[in-house]
This record gives structure tokens, sequence and C-alpha cells, in this order.
């Protein structure tokens, strides 16, 4: 069966008034753990495949890399892929990228990334931003 996915990555922010490079990177490796925690396990990869691109600095692990992996429910060797480029962030802006090509089908059964990111916001004094956006049917 066919189809798309389109991932609208600026739909969800985190908006955290007057906060500095630190406490954003900060606020994003928070997010990083507890989406870690909360993410499903099959071979571990998509868990080991999250990590935290700081709002200043140059990424320093892009977690697990493309292989094979032997699945902890069936015990057979499957392959798993990332994606190959690390996101460009504007200025200012952290971010928790998940780079298993199949993340996105997980976070839409297990919310595990969004979850992680409301649990380190609540701390933190800023809010979830919902930008909308007009989609159209091609969308």
């Amino acid at each position: 069966m066919a189809g798309t996915v389109n991932w609208y990555e600026k739909d969800v922010i985190a908006v955290i008034e007057d906060a500095s490079d630190e406490m954003l990177t900060a606020l994003a490796f928070q997010t990083e753990g507890y989406a870690k925690v909360d993410a499903t396990v099959d071979t571990g990869f998509m868990r080991n495949a999250i990590y935290t691109i700081p709002a200043e600095g140059a990424v320093k692990d892009m977690g697990a890399k493309s292989g094979t992996y032997k699945s902890s429910t069936t015990g057979q060797m499957v392959e798993r892929n990332r994606v190959a480029t690390v996101p460009k962030m504007p200025p200012h802006t952290a971010g928790v990228h998940a780079a298993a090509e199949y993340t996105i089908y997980q976070e839409m059964r297990h919310h595990f990334l969004y979850k992680g990111l409301q649990k380190a916001i609540k701390n933190a004094g800023g809010i979830i931003k919902t930008v909308s956006r007009k989609r159209g049917l091609s969308d």
C-alpha cells in the first residue's frame, strides 16, 4: 500500500521567553531524555538515534548508525536506517532530532517525543504553542 506522510515540523514548538541558548539546549537535552525513556523499543535503534541539536555549537553525538540490529521481539536481524543529515536550526533554537527513518510512525502511535516535550516544558516556565496553517488537499 503506497501513501505519503507529511511532517509539519513547525506545527508544535515550545516558546520560552528570554531564554539563553544554554537554557534552550538544557531543555532540549531534558526532552531527549524523557523521549528516550518513553520510546517503544524493538532493537533499541530508534531510541538511540534520538539526539539533541544545541542552540549554539556543534552536534556532538548523532546517535545510532544505520545497520543490522537484532529485534528484541522476534530475535530476527532487521535493517535499520537513519536520516543522514542534521536539520538546520534557526539561530537561538535548540531541537531534538529523531533520526530513525521510521520514528514518525511510532510517534503517531505513542507520542513519546511530544510527551517528552510536555514533561520538559512543564517546569521550564514556557508554553507549547500550536502553529496553525491552512492545509489544502494536496498538503
